[in-house]
């Protein structure tokens, strides 16, 4: 059976999502970054220190991530459509690796607003300190670390896909970038270095959304050419 054309009505759908999407996850990570920069809790000193000066605007940065995560599925699914079929193997992938992203980072992240600040705020601790996320060895750094790999393999998967001139070659430099932070980050957090992994945060913070942004560029332009809609995303 042969597969629907992309062209027409729908492929500016995709190209509307695309760019709605992106869009979206940029601001999501600038809200972040603000967020985590006026909020940030103290340095770890023990679960009962935490407890003490415990306020919930220390998790509000979780909020626009959980939304993040959820725009960069569509965001990637959008690129897999506009994607031609001789390319798609590699764009399916990258689709399945953001969900997998997604799903770690939005439980790890559902996990603090829920059971972290409720038994904070009820007083119970027992056994709180391996999700808090101030807590470098927690279990939210890993799933965080793990979780970002897996964003970064799905970010290695489409740099090919991003085919053009200047903007395209912007586009792809960010998007490498995004993917070695990504790696770094999971590589390094095993060995407790947090000073590498916070300036990796930091910069990761300035990358992401700016790639964000060259995506929602890329497509509303697919999105104001319907002549072009039979192209791949990056054509």
């Amino acid at each position: 059976m042969p597969q629907a054309s992309v062209s027409g009505p729908v492929n500016r759908l995709a190209a509307t999502m695309g760019f709605w999407s992106s869009l979206s996850a940029a601001v999501c990570a600038v809200l972040f970054a603000v967020l985590a920069l006026l909020f940030a809790p103290s340095e770890w000193n023990g679960m009962e220190a935490y407890a003490e000066e415990y306020s919930f605007l220390q998790m509000a940065n979780m909020v626009p991530v959980i939304f993040m995560a959820l725009a960069v599925v569509v965001v990637v699914s959008c690129l897999h459509y506009l994607t031609p079929e001789s390319k798609r193997p590699a764009s399916l992938a990258a689709v399945a690796f953001t969900a997998a992203y997604a799903v770690i980072i939005c439980v790890n992240y559902y996990l603090q607003l829920f059971v972290v600040r409720l038994n904070l705020l009820s007083g119970e601790w027992e056994g709180l300190s391996l999700l808090a996320m101030p807590n470098l060895h927690s279990a939210f750094f890993a799933l965080e670390a793990i979780g970002y790999a897996f964003m970064s393999l799905a970010t290695l998967l489409i740099i090919p896909l991003i085919e053009g001139g200047r903007l395209a070659r912007w586009t792809r430099a960010l998007l490498l970038i995004n993917a070695g932070l990504g790696f770094f980050a999971a590589v390094a957090a095993p060995f407790d270095q947090p000073a590498l992994i916070f300036a990796g945060l930091g910069l990761w913070s300035l990358v992401f959304p700016a790639a964000m942004i060259l995506l929602a560029v890329r497509f509303r332009a697919l999105g104001t050419a319907p002549e072009r809609a039979g192209e791949a995303a990056g054509a």
